[in-house]
């Protein structure tokens, strides 16, 4: 049945109001004639009776219970007739509507199971398996979405990543399963890191027919060395919280986002860490969380946050830099939301957090 947008049917409800209103029509005219015919019937018996027809006949007929009972019995029997009628009409006016509305209220219920479904197996593929050092979170815009992240911890080495891929939905999803499976492989590789991003990247383009990318950030810090490997293909810059200083974005080389063109030459970067050091890594839909009226939580906001924690909590006491990571990753998540005050949320939200000890 193709479909034909309800409100684009203009005629609808007029067919529907004429068709009612010549039914009406039609039972007013028999119950008159049916009236007419109950009014000759008691005058021709009344003449029969007295040999005479009285002299006021409608005053007769008003009078006559017979009438009284002809009016009642002609008034319930074309009320139930128009009841039925219209009940009749009415059916089978909107079926074709009733049937549309049910086909489409199936579809749109198959769909949301399916979606319900593919989200759980999104968030399956993501590795929750948090060792103490660390914690991520990552809340979808939609049912499904294109944030990632991802962890593993070898022989003191720590390799962690977060990437966003661009656009929202099933695409994005797709594309983040893609990336998220490549990681996997081409770090069990052991590579430096930026032929490990060279690969990836080439992976994600060969796969990539739609102009979509991954921006992606990858380390490796070593435990014990307390030394880092990062480098940064178009992602956010990540939050660095020194154990006697002020938090600072970790500046980064301006790497190409992962997906766009084969081959790039991928450049990583080294820094020494002090043990005590937090990270916090996040994708977009942080900075860009809006309010009602489109003003951004920004970078600026988010260095106010840290900023906070440090001057609330000193690096003497336990908090911020020896609470649980799921403690500080929850308090940027709601921080974010209460700038947002209600605002639907318009981009996938990731946030991870690690100590170096």
């Amino acid at each position: 049945m193709e479909y034909v947008p309800f409100m684009k049917r203009k005629s609808f409800a007029s067919r529907l109001s004429w068709t009612i209103l010549g039914v009406s029509s039609a039972i007013f005219v028999v119950s008159q004639v049916a009236v007419s015919v109950v009014s000759n019937v008691i005058l021709g018996r009344e003449v029969r009776r007295t040999s005479m027809l009285p002299e006021d006949p409608l005053r007769f007929l008003l009078h006559s219970s017979e009438m009284q009972i002809a009016l009642i019995v002609i008034a319930l029997v074309s009320l139930l007739v128009l009841f039925f009628a219209c009940r009749r009409i009415i059916r089978t006016k909107t079926r074709p509507i009733t049937d549309e509305l049910q086909t489409t209220t199936t579809a749109n219920e198959r769909m949301e199971s399916e979606l319900n479904m593919a989200r759980n197996i999104q968030m399956g593929m993501l590795n929750n398996d948090f060792p103490s050092q660390l914690f991520a979170l990552m809340n979808p815009a939609k049912e499904v979405g294109g944030d990632l992240y991802d962890f593993n911890l070898k022989d003191d080495i720590l390799y962690f990543a977060i990437g966003d891929v661009s656009g929202k939905g099933m695409p994005a999803s797709l594309m983040m399963a893609i990336t998220n499976a490549t990681l996997h492989i081409v770090d069990g590789l052991g590579l430096p890191l930026d032929k490990t991003l060279r690969r990836i990247n080439d992976s994600v383009s060969e796969a990539n027919n739609s102009g979509m990318f991954v921006t992606l950030f990858v380390a490796r810090v070593n435990l014990k060395t307390r030394h880092m490997e990062y480098c940064n293909a178009g992602h956010c810059p990540i939050l660095v919280f020194p154990p006697d200083g002020e938090p600072y974005f970790l500046n980064a080389k301006p790497n190409l986002a992962i997906g766009l063109f084969k081959d790039f030459a991928y450049e990583a970067e080294e820094i020494d860490l002090k043990a005590g050091t937090r990270i916090i890594a996040y994708t977009d839909g942080v900075t860009e969380a809006e309010k009602k009226d489109q003003t951004q939580y920004g970078k600026d906001r988010l260095m106010q946050w840290a900023r906070h924690l440090v001057e609330t909590f000193p690096e003497t006491s336990p908090y911020p830099y020896n609470s649980n990571e799921k403690t500080i990753v929850e308090d940027l998540y709601a921080s974010v939301n209460a700038f947002a005050a209600g605002n639907p949320q318009n981009d996938d939200i990731t946030i991870m957090s690690l100590r170096i000890e």
